[in-house]
């Protein structure tokens, strides 16, 4: 028989380094404790739970800037804009309301209210967005109801720990496979660990993510199609980004394939493999 309850997780309840189930509140702030045999972690990416598993660092490498676009002439549309120095997306939240997102990069952004963060949106990004959407984003600067989120990076180290199980952005990731198929699970975690930890040239797989969307026909309709949900096929998705790789490490060796260039080349292949294990883990 099973029992279930609402409340907030406080902590784990281990023995002898065995979580055996963790305490918590409820809305009426009575504390309560719950015992299985395994105890699932996944709080979200603010977890108050995660430090006892793994690694607690948490870096801020940037952070989202929100504004909400209206009378948009675009409004049944959305745009990814791979901007410099970081992407820009729009998506429409309404009939007539487009939600534009733009990441800012660094821990110490522009101050929202000395009227910075206005002058870099204008100065910086402004120049970047399509001139469909353009009159729109500098008005809805110009309204100053601008909202500011933390973009978290954690490092997958976690600790291995019986009893319980890191996952969701409490782990920093998002995907499950059927939690009955216990090896296939295990491996499927495994690979999300090494994929983690890999290094990443992330500069070179935008540029080349770019180029590549930008080479048009086949090449941007189809990564269009999976973005949008169109093409439900998981082949597609990992057939374009080997794609994007190997577009990557061309345009890396020519016109003189340095060492350097083809050490990231490797890592940027790498990576892909490493992706394409995770994502047939998820058909």
């Amino acid at each position: 028989m099973c029992a279930t309850g609402a409340g907030t997780a406080t902590s784990l309840i281990e023995e002898k380094g065995i979580i055996k189930g963790m305490r918590y509140k409820t809305k009426d702030n009575k504390e309560f404790s719950a015992c299985a045999p395994l105890t699932i972690v996944c709080d979200g990416s603010s977890s108050n739970l995660r430090r006892s598993l793994c690694n607690p660092k948490v870096d801020v490498p940037s952070r989202f800037v929100g504004l909400v676009l209206e009378n948009c002439p675009c409004a049944n549309h959305s745009h990814l804009i791979l901007g410099d120095p970081s992407p820009v997306v729009f998506y429409p939240i309404s009939s007539s309301e487009v939600r534009c997102l733009v990441d800012v990069p660094g821990q110490k952004v522009p101050s929202i209210s000395n009227g910075e963060m206005a002058k870099y949106l204008k100065t910086v990004i402004a120049p970047q967005i399509p001139l469909e959407l353009h009159d729109a984003f500098i008005a809805a600067v110009d309204k100053g109801n601008i909202r500011t989120m933390r973009n978290r990076s954690k490092p997958a180290a976690s600790y291995p720990t019986p009893g319980a199980q890191l996952m969701g952005d409490a782990f920093n990731m998002g995907y499950l496979r059927d939690l009955s198929d216990a090896p296939s699970l295990c491996k499927y975690l495994e690979s999300f660990y090494t994929l983690r930890k890999k290094p990443f040239t992330r500069e070179e797989m935008r540029q080349a993510c770019f180029d590549y969307l930008s080479l048009g026909g086949l090449f941007s309709e189809g990564p269009v199609s999976l973005l949008s949900g169109l093409n439900p096929r998981p082949l597609s998705l990992v057939l374009h980004f080997f794609a994007v790789a190997i577009y990557g490490v061309g345009r890396l060796l020519l016109p003189f394939p340095a060492p350097k260039r083809i050490w990231i080349g490797v890592r940027l292949i790498s990576v892909s493999i490493s992706n394409s294990f995770v994502l047939r883990s998820l058909t």
